[in-house]
């Protein structure tokens, strides 16, 4: 029989194991959609400056460098100056300015992910689910003839996670699932601490989806 001071302890230890084991890795669930497959080299080539007010922004300015990244790498794009200012216009022959505007929400099915889920570990197995609504605006300028244009890219993702600080309410196993309850209720929201892994995560099909649409914009507008 075990002993009384034994039995804190061997919960103590459960706890650890079960939290150690339930969190799930992000995945992004629709990043094929957003697939751009390499193009071949064009015949003509063009010289970009870009430009954001999202620069200065801790988050979104990530985004920004996922599209300039982008399309450093486009083989349409002979150069990119970022950040592009006025001293640079002999340079380009085009000015992008880019606009980053994201919406995260959280799924209302995360509700039963965590009660009842609980009682198989669904948060460990399938994760919460959530959405990343990103609006990417572009200004595209010709240097050439001082023409501008508006070019909208939205973009839908979604993504599921799950980390300690939701699963720790699996808890639940303990008690009469009160805790994951009340939990699948908050749960149902989008977890802001997610944002830096997902702008990481998002930014290798992201950044090549708005740079393809953009310098196609640029061409149309350079007569090319």
């Amino acid at each position: 029989m075990l002993k009384k001071q034994t039995v804190p302890a061997l919960a103590m230890s459960f706890l650890v194991m079960m939290s150690s084991g339930c969190t799930h890795n992000m995945r992004i669930t629709n990043a094929d959609d957003y697939f751009i497959p390499p193009a071949a080299v064009p015949k003509q080539t063009v010289k970009l400056g870009v430009t954001s007010a999202n620069s200065s922004q801790p988050q979104n300015s990530r985004y920004i460098s996922a599209i300039v990244d982008a399309l450093q790498r486009n083989s349409a794009v002979e150069r990119v100056i970022y950040p592009y200012t006025a001293a640079n216009k002999d340079q380009a022959d085009a000015v992008i300015d880019l606009s980053v505007n994201p919406r995260y929400d959280g799924k209302g099915s995360n509700f039963f992910v965590n009660w009842p889920g609980f009682l198989i570990f669904a948060p460990a197995i399938w994760g919460y689910g959530y959405t990343a609504d990103i609006s990417t605006e572009a200004t595209i300028t010709n240097l050439k003839n001082g023409k501008s244009q508006q070019l909208s890219v939205p973009a839908h993702y979604e993504f599921r996670q799950a980390e300690i600080d939701r699963t720790w309410t699996e808890v639940g196993w303990f008690e009469v699932g009160i805790i994951p309850l009340i939990g699948g209720i908050a749960f149902t929201g989008y977890d802001d601490d997610l944002t830096p892994e997902f702008i990481k995560n998002v930014g290798p099909s992201y950044g090549p989806y708005v740079a393809t649409k953009t310098t196609k914009a640029v061409f149309d507008s350079l007569g090319y």
